[in-house]
């Protein structure tokens, strides 16, 4: 018996996560998209995932371009989360990107006041029902000032409480 739809994504919803915004660059245009869907696979060899709905065309630009950074976003870029989720246009994106981009090791761009960034070589894409899963090598990171990390939970952004 398969699972409503529904239902699953409700449950889903229970497990909080951070937002990243994903940027590659293809034949020098640079590209991004909000995910959530991101974690560490592995420290020897430094491995990351994200996975990449097949209709969002940023995603499916990493494979093509062979590299992505990963940029964790601090609360303060909300706006830069829903920019890169669709609110706004391409032409939007691509001239914030090459404002304040900066290019990191593989050129994927790399957004300032990030939490923290992390540049990768495509190691491999899997296909997964209507999702990519990008694996990532890590040849380059870094990080920003110390801040409180924008978070997503039960379909809205969130706050940390006091710490």
């Amino acid at each position: 018996m398969a699972i409503d739809g529904i239902e699953l994504r409700r449950v889903l919803g229970q497990f909080a996560t951070g937002v990243t915004v994903v940027t590659t660059r293809l034949e020098g245009v640079p590209q991004g998209m909000t995910a959530n869907s991101f974690t560490s696979v592995s420290l020897d060899p430094p491995l990351v995932l994200f996975c990449a709905d097949k209709r969002a065309r940023s995603g499916m630009l990493v494979g093509a371009a062979g590299c992505f950074a990963i940029n964790v976003l601090a609360e303060e870029q909300r706006h830069l989360s829903d920019l890169f989720a669709g609110r706004g246009s391409d032409e939007q994106r691509r001239a914030l990107l090459d404002e304040i981009g900066q290019d990191a090791v593989t050129g994927a761009p790399v957004l300032p006041g990030a939490l923290g960034w992390l540049d990768c070589r495509l190691e491999r894409a899997i296909d997964a029902g209507d999702h990519v899963v990008y694996f990532g090598e890590v040849v380059a990171a870094g990080g920003g000032e110390p801040a409180a990390p924008l978070l997503y939970f039960r379909s809205s952004y969130r706050r940390l409480g006091p710490l």
